[in-house]
């Protein structure tokens, strides 16, 4: 199977190309009916065929640093520093509203929580961050 943004070999099952990160995308099975063929606003010539799309379009992200989201972690951590950084708004705003409206004392596990989280990010190597924080979207820890 070729990865529909790259157009890297990726491996059959793979939920994620190995090359971008692009989620992988089921392939719908053919129709035999022509008129189930064509999708929505597919061209069509009189007398032919329905033209069925050639790629399916994927959600591109940016990459992040994963030694800025590790020391954001460790240092800035009870604001949510760190999840802000990596488009993880509502995160971030759990863990900001938390250090703040407990006047402090929950930005104690908070900073915790950001220790922990920037470590974890700091000892996964570049892809390992990449497919797990920036392209899969994996929240907290």
């Amino acid at each position: 199977m070729k990865c529909s943004h790259c157009g890297t070999d990726v491996p059959d099952g793979s939920k994620f190309c190995t090359e971008c990160g692009a989620t992988m995308l089921e392939e719908a099975p053919a129709s035999t009916n022509a008129a189930d063929a064509t999708p929505a606003g597919a061209p069509t010539s009189p007398g032919t065929a329905p033209v069925p799309p050639t790629h399916v379009e994927a959600k591109v992200v940016s990459p992040k640093d994963r030694v800025a989201a590790g020391v954001l972690g460790i240092l800035l951590g009870a604001f949510g520093a760190h999840k802000f950084y990596l488009g993880y708004t509502s995160e971030a705003i759990i863990m900001l509203l938390v250090t703040l409206l407990t006047f402090g004392v929950g930005a104690c596990v908070m900073w915790v929580i950001g220790i922990v989280e920037g470590i974890l990010y700091l000892t996964k190597t570049d892809d390992e961050f990449q497919r797990i924080y920036v392209y899969g979207r994996k929240g907290w820890f």
